[in-house]
């Protein structure tokens, strides 16, 4: 709850919402958009469950997405960091969530393990 919260937050930031144009990104569905964390963003892109990312991707996106924050912030990394591991736990955990939702109650395949399909 320490990390600044007064920010655009996207709240939707995943590969399929960034559309290239002549080699420029494009955003797409800005439906959730409010005010929060930019660590928040970040973590969604770099936590999401699909498309599986290495590990060492994840950190070079990190990286470059604060090279080009500290460009328009001021920026602490150290504390950025620190925030950016919780928000990834909290996406993950809203993962958890969404998926448990469709695959246990809405029983939809795609979203559940073979154990839950069987019952």
């Amino acid at each position: 709850m320490s990390a600044n919260r007064d920010y655009f937050l996207y709240r939707d930031f995943q590969s399929r919402n960034i559309l290239l144009r002549n080699g420029q990104p494009f955003f797409v569905d800005y439906q959730g958009g409010r005010k929060g964390a930019l660590q928040y963003d970040i973590a969604s892109l770099c936590s999401t469950p699909r498309p599986t990312l290495p590990p060492e991707l994840r950190q070079d996106l990190l990286n470059h997405y604060l090279d080009a924050l500290g460009q328009y912030v001021k920026l602490d990394r150290e504390a950025f960091t620190r925030h950016y591991y919780a928000y990834v736990y909290v996406r993950i955990m809203q993962a958890l969530g969404a998926y448990g939702f469709r695959g246990f109650y809405e029983r939809k395949s795609a979203f559940s393990c073979k154990a839950c399909r069987t019952r």
